[in-house]
């Protein structure tokens, strides 16, 4: 049974990551303590024999997370200590799709960025296991003397699924299978990680090699820009740009698309609906121009049951919803984050966000 969190804004206050975290973790303890036990059953379930793993796996991805970002794993020391909880449960929650061996094949999401004369639009849906749709959360972290404003679409005891921050610079993610997983950096961390950069030509050299346990692909763009990165733990891959003074798209779903990282793709795991939804992005995303529009298409029903705003669950795999996303327009400085289905949920909200005098203003 799980908890409707409500799709709240964390806003961090407080001097320091550790006190941001712990803030967190006690506010949000009772829905933190449900989804941790809730991916561990997932977890297990899946594969039984990371049982006996689960602490010498979790520890070597908390150690090499802290040695390449040890601020963002201060704030989440302080998750841990504000919810109770052990480092191994709080690893299981941000990381347990990436966990040695694990596959979640109907895990996947959709991400798109268009430029044309008027706008630079980017965002992406959030497609995971329908369980995870009651925690989902934004965070609102501020400036330090070290990373910009930020706000991050997450669930309650995790860093982040995908952002922006006050640069206009946007990171998304989607899951990709390949066969070279090992023990590494947590994803929910390295987007963060990313976030602290003012444009993709300065993110562009931690996506060339990063320290990352499983493979995603990350979608990182700003007005001028947007790109694609299939990063996986022995390589990095640019698989789809639109370069500055340019106009275009680029998306991507769940299935490998560089030539390089295909070698290593388990496309035995793929999902079931990569495919598919890529071919609707071919036919719907020429059609996208402003951001109702790109709302419009990352909601859309058309092909359904598997469409991109998805409700498709197989009976044989674990099921995969599309829980909620995030747009901007990052030419205007705003956008929307939500959560649900504005059409299928009685319990759908949105927040739309705006940038005024370098500062993120929040409208539920």
């Amino acid at each position: 049974m799980s908890t409707d969190q409500g799709f709240p804004i964390i806003k961090y206050t407080g001097s320091s990551p550790l006190e941001w975290g712990r803030m967190h973790g006690e506010m949000f303890r009772e829905g933190i303590t449900e989804l941790a036990e809730i991916r561990r059953e997932l977890m297990l379930a899946k594969n039984p024999r990371l049982r006996s793993k689960l602490e010498e796996l979790a520890t070597a991805q908390w150690d090499a997370s802290f040695a390449y970002a040890p601020a963002l794993m201060e704030e989440m020391q302080g998750i841990v200590d504000g919810s109770n909880l052990t480092r191994l449960d709080l690893v299981i929650l941000n990381n347990y799709t990436d966990f040695r061996d694990l596959q979640l094949p109907e895990e996947g999401c959709s991400t798109v960025y268009v430029q044309n004369k008027s706008h630079t639009l980017s965002g992406q849906t959030w497609d995971m296991h329908k369980s995870a749709k009651d925690y989902l959360c934004l965070i609102h972290a501020p400036a330090t003397e070290n990373a910009p404003e930020m706000l991050s679409l997450s669930l309650v005891g995790c860093l982040g699924l995908m952002g922006i921050n006050t640069h206009n610079l946007l990171v998304g993610v989607n899951n990709i299978n390949t066969t070279n997983a090992r023990a590494g950096i947590i994803w929910p961390l390295y987007v963060r990680r990313l976030l602290k950069e003012k444009s993709v030509t300065n993110a562009r050299k931690y996506l060339e090699d990063a320290p990352v346990t499983s493979g995603h692909n990350y979608i990182v763009s700003d007005e001028a820009q947007g790109e694609h990165w299939e990063v996986t733990p022995k390589l990095s891959e640019r698989v789809g740009h639109v370069d500055a003074g340019s106009v275009g798209h680029a998306f991507h779903t769940n299935h490998c698309l560089g030539p390089k990282v295909q070698e290593h793709e388990d496309a035995t795991s793929s999902s079931s609906t990569t495919h598919i939804r890529w071919n609707l992005l071919e036919k719907l995303v020429p059609k996208v121009r402003d951001l109702e529009d790109m709302f419009s298409l990352l909601t859309s029903h058309d092909g359904y049951p598997k469409a991109l705003c998805s409700h498709f669950e197989s009976g044989a795999q674990d099921p995969s919803f599309t829980c909620g996303g995030g747009i901007a327009d990052l030419t205007a400085g705003r956008g929307r984050f939500w959560r649900g289905c504005p059409e299928e949920d009685r319990n759908y909200k949105s927040v739309d966000f705006h940038l005024e005098a370098g500062h993120f203003i929040l409208k539920s």
